[in-house]
């Protein structure tokens, strides 16, 4: 995929005021967003309308013993946002004598239940004499489900994020943040974050009621909140960005045994741990589990408290983890060439009998980037087609979905990502046809052209530790506060070299006119080892990083696209 490159004039010699600029940080709000305060910057839990109500009845449920049962979902949000609740209650249980025996959690299987609440699991809650659900990371668009199970008499608390549907369920106690007339100021918490601010209220009721609680004792959550707050691509900004910061710092010292081997088995260190570790390390053998087996043993890995327990279940995950890349990297070779057969600039909707579903959502995130288009990809689940979205460009994939009309079994997400599912061929092709429309209204004729934007135009001479020191202020970087990327232009090439097993990494060497020589690594870009001579000059686009090696540590530039120079 080519970009095409959009180069912010910023002042490079105040690169602080730059970035701020960039991403939108009016001045007046610049040391919040440097230097994040816990006090100052997080939201009480009761600023939700309806927090006291939906701690009480969780009280009045543990008090009367009665059955509750957490209803989470299946990826690495709703399976860390379940866990979080469980352990929160589980930790109240002990310290009030309450009976953890009769508070359960279910998280859906993929193809057999779907996402969300399935009227038929509650028809099965019905059965084992369920009193409470409380749902995390689903819930909202599942009026019909959740209609019945307030109406069978169970009582429903909802704690989701996903855009509301054209009904709320009618008697459910909603944590929403997007829910009408819903006054809590940040607007884009992920599941497992709404179910910490539950978690909070419960633990602070807990303490009134006689629980030796230490002050901040919720605070040992935030490992949970900041991996599903990366995983599930939420802004970094606001309080999200205090929750991912503090909740960086937890995570490095997690006291739950799951995390500490999963960390093991990704190689990772303790320690060292950021957002790109949860990324890419993490979140995806978490949600391994929930693609290719059964959510439920990520989340025993997560809860776990016996260490050898722990360790095997880790181990699960990495087998579950290895497995499921060489699915979905399978997939989406044959999803890259059907995709490139119907040659669509506006948007890509692709599907096959025979794809893993699990794998679907994974492999539409490698078209878009492969392609340049948002991608929908689609899957035969029994008698149904079952797809996943994601955006690029801005197009709104709920919008979009909401324009095709009536046509869906089940649809629902964020404006980034999207599941849904249709009956069969027939709806499927009228679904491509009218999201085409859709696409091209939004995009124009001439379809999406990728863009990737700069920060700034740097002289390699201005990059020393003082300089990188000043970025890592911006940390913890992702979603809507991205890692700074940089361009230099006019850089002699020395040497290009081909690295890695297979070839497929570049290692090129420059002689600025303003610096010294500086190396610099490619990650995918061993062809250009084919196309760059000794003396051509290159623009380089990059990121500032550390390499460190043998005891060394050094300033590194990780190539993220590059050209040849246009000579005036």
């Amino acid at each position: 995929m080519g970009f095409e490159w959009q180069i912010t004039q910023g002042d490079s010699t105040d690169i602080i005021n730059t970035l701020l600029k960039i991403r939108g940080i009016d001045p007046k709000d610049a040391t919040t967003f440097l230097h994040p305060d816990w006090d100052r910057d997080t939201y009480d839990p009761f600023l939700f309308k309806r927090m006291q109500e939906a701690v009480d009845r969780v009280f009045l449920s543990l008090e009367k013993g009665e059955k509750i049962v957490i209803h989470g979902d299946y990826d690495a949000d709703g399976i860390s946002g379940s866990t979080l609740l469980y352990t929160a209650i589980r930790d109240i249980c002990e310290k009030l004598d309450f009976n953890i025996e009769n508070v359960d959690v279910f998280l859906p299987d993929r193809e057999r239940d779907g996402y969300g609440v399935a009227l038929h699991t509650i028809e099965r809650f019905e059965k084992e004499s369920v009193n409470l659900i409380i749902t995390v990371d689903c819930g909202i668009s599942n009026e019909e489900s959740l209609d019945y199970a307030t109406d069978a008499g169970m009582g429903v608390i909802i704690c989701d994020h996903h855009q509301l549907g054209k009904n709320l369920p009618k008697d459910a106690i909603i944590i929403h943040p997007l829910a009408p007339d819903e006054d809590y100021p940040n607007k884009h918490l992920c599941g497992t974050g709404v179910a910490f601010k539950l978690a909070s209220g419960l633990i602070r009721e807990a303490v009134k009621r006689g629980a030796t609680f230490s002050d901040g004792y919720e605070k040992w959550f935030l490992d949970l909140v900041a991996i599903a707050t990366v995983t599930d691509v939420m802004p970094l900004t606001g309080e999200n960005r205090v929750l991912e910061k503090y909740g960086l710092v937890v995570l490095n010292k997690t006291r739950r045994e799951g995390i500490r081997k999963i960390i093991d088995f990704s190689r990772g260190e303790m320690g060292e741990i950021d957002t790109e570790v949860i990324g890419f390390q993490i979140g995806p053998r978490i949600n391994a589990a929930g693609r290719i087996a059964s959510p439920i043993t990520a989340f025993k890995a997560l809860s776990a408290k016996d260490a050898d327990e722990a360790r095997e279940l880790a181990g699960e995950l990495e087998q579950l983890n290895r497995e499921r890349r060489k699915i979905s990297d399978n997939v989406f070779k044959q999803a890259v060439s059907v995709a490139k057969e119907k040659s669509n600039k506006h948007v890509s909707v692709i599907w096959h009998d025979d794809w893993i579903h699990g794998v679907v959502g994974l492999v539409a995130g490698k078209l878009v980037r492969e392609l340049g288009v948002p991608a929908f990809v689609f899957t035969k689940v029994g008698d149904k087609y079952v797809g996943s979205g994601r955006s690029i460009g801005g197009l709104h994939l709920v919008e979009a979905m909401n324009s095709c009309g009536d046509i869906f079994i089940k649809a629902g997400g964020h404006p980034q990502a999207c599941g849904l599912s249709v009956t069969g061929l027939d709806m499927l092709n009228l679904f491509e046809e009218r999201v085409t429309k859709f696409a091209k209204d939004f995009f124009g004729k001439g379809g999406h052209v990728p863009k990737l934007h700069i920060d700034a135009e740097l002289f390699l001479k201005d990059i020393d530790w003082e300089f990188y020191e000043t970025l890592k202020k911006f940390e913890p970087f992702g979603q809507a506060n991205p890692r700074p990327l940089f361009v230099s232009k006019g850089l002699q090439v020395l040497s290009a070299d081909a690295i890695g097993k297979t070839n497929g990494h570049l290692r090129l060497t420059v002689n600025p006119p303003d610096a010294n020589v500086w190396k610099m690594i490619g990650f995918g870009f061993g062809e250009w080892s084919k196309k760059l001579n000794m003396g051509d000059l290159v623009d380089v686009v990059y990121e500032i990083g550390v390499n460190e090696w043998n005891g060394n540590r050094e300033l590194q530039l990780k190539i993220e696209d590059l050209k040849l120079s246009k000579l005036d």
